[in-house]
Formats: structure tokens, sequence, C-alpha cells
């Protein structure tokens, strides 16, 4: 599915209704922020392996819940406590594993379905998808229809392209107060950039693993690795400023329902398939 108006042009696949081919106009130029996975449409065993949701991996969705099932790391005791979603099988939800269906459509924008299982506390999802009228942009929507109450984390997903960007040419936009938080363990054994379990730290000072500190608004970091961050006190609004592409993709959102932004930089530290 097909969205265009004068300033953008994006895709809607049924699988978790996830964007992707996503152009932007900007004064007569077509820019893409954000990423597309470069194995969709490979074929073969390997490819076929893969769970649905990184076969078929686009640019943006919404993960309900938030996560994968059964993490087996080995995390400090206060970063396991709260409720778990263990009412779900699915990598980041059923929503992105499964084809959702259309409800309506537009020429610049439609909604979009899925019905959850039974077994679960969810009874459906509505998202909306809508071209902005008046500039190069997106608004997106997400309605979450419960068959009883629950607790779960829940997620938006852009994918924002950092490729052939060199070290340190991109930068993150943000409120100068806003904090740094780093996943309690490696993410990939030896291919850290940031110390892992690191607290509310300031934006400019954030302590690498080779005793160093670095402003973590500069991007994309030096060598080949993997990070998982946590934003806090941002205000709903991150933005990341290209010079390669030559603009500045923002994403906004509303802070009292997602007060934290999960930013995983992921940096060419995953050296298997995909």
């Amino acid at each position: 599915m097909r969205l265009k108006n004068s300033h953008a042009e994006v895709s809607v696949q049924p699988l978790g209704a996830m964007l992707h081919d996503c152009v932007f106009r900007l004064d007569g130029r077509a820019v893409r922020p954000l990423y597309d996975a470069p194995w969709r449409g490979d074929s073969g065993p390997d490819h076929d392996a893969l769970p649905r949701i990184i076969q078929g991996l686009g640019s943006e969705w919404p993960c309900v819940p938030f996560g994968r099932p059964g993490l087996d790391m080995a995390l400090p005791a206060d970063w396991v406590s709260g409720e778990a979603a263990n009412w779900s099988d699915w990598a980041h939800g059923f929503c992105s594993n499964n084809d959702w269906r259309l409800e309506r459509r537009g020429d610049d924008a439609l909604r979009a379905v899925v019905d959850y299982p039974d077994s679960t506390p969810i009874l459906r999802l509505e998202r909306e998808v809508r071209l902005l009228a008046d500039r190069p942009g997106l608004a997106l929507s997400l309605t979450v229809h419960a068959r009883r109450e629950a607790r779960f984390p829940l997620g938006l997903h852009p994918v924002l392209s950092m490729e052939g960007a060199a070290p340190g040419t991109l930068r993150l936009e943000m409120r100068e107060t806003a904090r740094v938080w780093s996943f309690p363990v490696d993410v990939e054994p030896g291919r850290n950039r940031y110390l892992p379990d690191l607290r509310d730290c300031p934006l400019d000072r954030v302590p690498t693993t080779d005793g160093g500190r670095v402003d973590v608004r500069s991007m994309p970091p030096e060598g080949q690795t993997e990070d998982l961050l946590m934003l806090t006190a941002t205000g709903g609004r991150v933005g990341l400023e290209n010079p390669v592409q030559g603009c500045v993709t923002t994403v906004s959102w509303d802070e009292g329902q997602l007060p934290a932004c999960a930013l995983w930089v992921s940096n060419g530290g995953r050296d298997y398939y995909p």
C-alpha cells in the first residue's frame, strides 16, 4: 500500500503495518532518512529461518508488548523488577510478526487493525498513518483495545539511517538536560562502545569501554559496536541531524504516555546474518 502527496510517499506493508521505502521531498531533493533492511527480499534457508519481523524489517512500526520473551541474560537484580508480559511469545509482540488488515485508505492516509489471540489481554490494535499536508512528515497514531487490565511495555519503533556517515558526523538533537542510561550487560560480547549499567548520565560525559568519556549525541560511534541506551527527560522529542542526507529527522511523541526513548545504536557490531 503506497501513500503519496506532494511532500512525501511511503509504503505500508501488511506484516506489522510497517512503513518502508519512505521518501521525503526537501527543496527539490528526495531524501530517505529512515532505514530499510537490505535483506528484505532475500531467499534461502538462512532467511527462511528468521522470525517474520526480521524477514520483513521495515522503517517504523508499533511493538505491543515491546521487547522479547524469555530474556536469558544475567541482569542485575534491580533491573528485573516489575511485571513481565509472559503472555506474549513474540519478539516485539504479536502485532510485529503478523499481518494487519486494511480498514480505510485514502491517497495520503490509512487505518489498519490487527486482532490479538484470545489468550492475551489485548483485544486489538488500530494504527493510523497520515502524510502531513503542509510539509514533509508523518503523523502516526496507535490505539490499544484491551480485554482486561494489564501492564506491559509498549514501543513505537522508528529506524533512522546512519548509512554512509563517518564516525561523529551526525548529531542527535534533544534537550540539554536529557539523561542517558545503558543496558546493564553487553548486547554483543565485546562490542559495547559505552559502559554497561550507566545510570542517569549527562549527555556530554558518557563513560566508554576504553576509559574515556564522550558526548552521546555524536553519531555514529567509532568502531563496530552494538549498544542499547535509554534517554530520559527528552521532552518527547529527539532528532538526528544528517549532513550526508542534508536533513534533520525529528521524532516527537507524547512523553506522558511514553516517558523514555530507547536508543539501539546498531553500528556493525553484529557480524552474522542478517
